[in-house]
């Protein structure tokens, strides 16, 4: 089957726009859109079946390829880690203006799975000491070879939240995270999210689970500015759990949804 063939059939089984599979193809192909367009070329056959599985089976393209681009900047990517969403990137900028208006020198990515968010700003000061945890092992192996890739230097750790952290907290200024917050009642909910894994994505039945269990740190993370990454639909249960350590604020992301706490003890 020809590209431009497999397009149309594409589009005519799932009803999805042309437009749409030939940005898939374009990505995995690392072809030009009109490339694919004008040079239409036959698909191999295992080609195909990795694309009918992006298609067919909803399989994210960002694990198939083991890539990922956030900022501007290639991460690899599996399914032990969540996929980085445009989001999360305004997460990195909302933080990386916190650490400049209060000069931080010293900071946590808590939870950082593929170490994007850690890496991310690190590369955007380099005169920034930056510490990463998660509590997944293969999360952390993955954000390793990531910094590795990027070539910056990163204190990675394993940890529950700040459970095997107590030795470091006093020392830091600034802590950010993209804690799991996803409700467990929507996990058969969206298909875009069933690959991913599930401890990095539900918090309990409100997806709340996370910022509640931050509370019993209270007296560590006394003094400090925190910033979480939360759901539009749930930021405020978010900012009510947090309010018990100090002051919060709220976030807007760049499409206008309320989505990022900020929490000052």
């Amino acid at each position: 089957m020809t590209s431009i063939e497999y397009i149309d059939k594409i589009r005519r089984d799932l009803s999805i726009s042309s437009n749409f599979v030939l940005k898939i193809l374009s990505n995995y192909f690392q072809k030009d859109p009109i490339d694919i367009k004008i040079n239409n070329f036959e698909i191999k056959k295992e080609d195909m079946e990795n694309l009918n599985k992006v298609f067919y089976d909803e399989f994210p393209i960002e694990y198939l390829l083991n890539r990922v681009e956030f900022l501007g900047k290639e991460y690899y990517v599996d399914e032990n880690v969540l996929i980085p969403r445009p989001e999360t990137e305004d997460l990195v900028l909302l933080a990386e203006k916190i650490i400049e208006e209060n000069n931080y020198k010293r900071i946590l990515d808590l939870a950082t799975g593929s170490g994007v968010i850690a890496i991310s700003l690190k590369l955007r000061n380099p005169d920034l000491i930056v510490n990463a945890s998660d509590i997944s092992e293969k999360a952390l192996k993955i954000a390793k070879k990531n910094s590795k890739r990027h070539d910056v230097e990163i204190n990675f750790s394993k940890s529950d939240i700040f459970k095997n952290l107590e030795y470091m907290i006093r020392d830091l200024d600034f802590i950010v995270s993209n804690p799991p917050y996803v409700e467990e009642e929507k996990r058969y909910l969206n298909s875009s999210i069933k690959y991913e894994p599930k401890e990095a994505l539900f918090a309990g039945k409100d997806g709340q689970n996370f910022f509640r269990n931050l509370l019993k740190y209270e007296k560590i993370i006394k003094n400090k500015t925190l910033l979480f990454e939360t759901t539009e639909f749930n930021y405020l249960k978010t900012a009510i759990i947090l309010s018990e350590l100090g002051e919060t604020e709220i976030f807007e992301d760049s499409f206008g949804a309320k989505r990022f706490v900020k929490l000052k003890t």
